[in-house]
């Protein structure tokens, strides 16, 4: 009991952030919480996060909108995990993403946070409407833009709130090299029962991505905000050890919350249901040195 305890305070000061009101302890906020920064991928976690400039499957709604346009066949996404394994956070995600029709690519995304933290509990829904089109395509390379349009609730014990938010995505891409910029929240508005207003900190990612084979892929992120012009470096790289098997690992430096070096490792598996139909399994293990490791399972259809 008294080691359940003290994760749950570590937990509170890592993750959740109180707000004072009234003389009385107030509720995490949905703009503090760091909710709409949860990654949606196995596959790029075991990358350490790396993947503005790649943003080539389901998770482009998330990492690069712009990205949508990579897709070659219609796909369903999936991730769960318990954060930190406490059994205190679980975060699932189910998505429905298609490619390029003619009029642009598109695709449906729902995120769900459930903190269990007795007697409070929070829950935060993240709805997603994401689109993409070409500002120019030729032989060798490709630019393409894309947008989140982002619908989001928070429901307690204390007071409910919602809003919406825009993300805003830029990826060019030639035949081994490609870049990527996202921008997280350009604006945004949520709004409380007591009719107070909230905005979500904009962020700023760049990405670099490499293929330095046709079986090995290397990625750069650089993530920043008007409050920390630093705020988080990621480093991956992906290998196709054959067409089922794929292995991937990662680095990641959080700045001005935790100065140590974290990494991460991931196994990728594809399996052929049938001569159209692919099903993927995709395992991530990120490392912490605040709280618990982190263990992500994600499961895509292509069809």
């Amino acid at each position: 009991m008294i080691k359940k305890i003290v994760w749950v305070v570590e937990l509170a000061a890592f993750f959740l952030i109180f707000t004072f009101e009234t003389g009385q302890a107030s509720y995490l906020k949905v703009k503090d919480s760091g909710f709409t920064e949860l990654p949606v991928s196995a596959r790029s976690l075991g990358m350490g996060g790396a993947f503005v400039g790649v943003a080539d499957d389901y998770s482009a709604c998330y990492y690069n909108p712009a990205g949508l346009v990579s897709l070659k066949s219609p796909e369903i996404g999936s991730m769960y995990t318990d954060l930190y394994g406490l059994g205190l956070l679980s975060h699932s995600f189910l998505s429905f993403v298609e490619p390029d029709t003619g009029m642009g690519s598109g695709g449906i995304s729902w995120s769900h946070l459930l903190a269990d933290l007795e007697p409070e509990r929070w829950r935060y829904d993240l709805v997603v409407y994401s689109y993409a089109n070409y500002f120019e395509k030729e032989t060798g390379s490709a630019v393409s833009w894309g947008v989140n349009l982002k619908y989001i609730t928070q429901t307690t014990s204390y007071e409910d709130g919602y809003g919406y938010s825009l993300d805003v995505g830029y990826l060019k891409k030639w035949k081994k090299t490609s870049f990527g910029v996202c921008i997280r929240d350009v604006f945004s508005k949520i709004n409380w029962e007591t009719g107070n207003e909230d905005t979500i900190p904009s962020t700023f990612t760049t990405g670099l991505a490499f293929r330095i084979s046709n079986r090995a892929l290397v990625s750069f992120d650089v993530n920043s905000s008007f409050q920390n012009l630093l705020r988080e470096i990621k480093i991956g790289g992906e290998w196709e050890i054959s067409d089922k098997i794929f292995f991937r690992s990662g680095l990641f430096q959080k700045f001005q919350e935790d100065e140590a070096l974290n990494f991460s490792l991931g196994l990728g598996l594809n399996a052929s249901l049938t001569s159209k139909i692919r099903v993927i399994f995709d395992y991530a293990f990120v490392s912490s040195h605040q709280l618990s490791d982190t263990h992500y399972l994600s499961i895509s259809l292509k069809f």
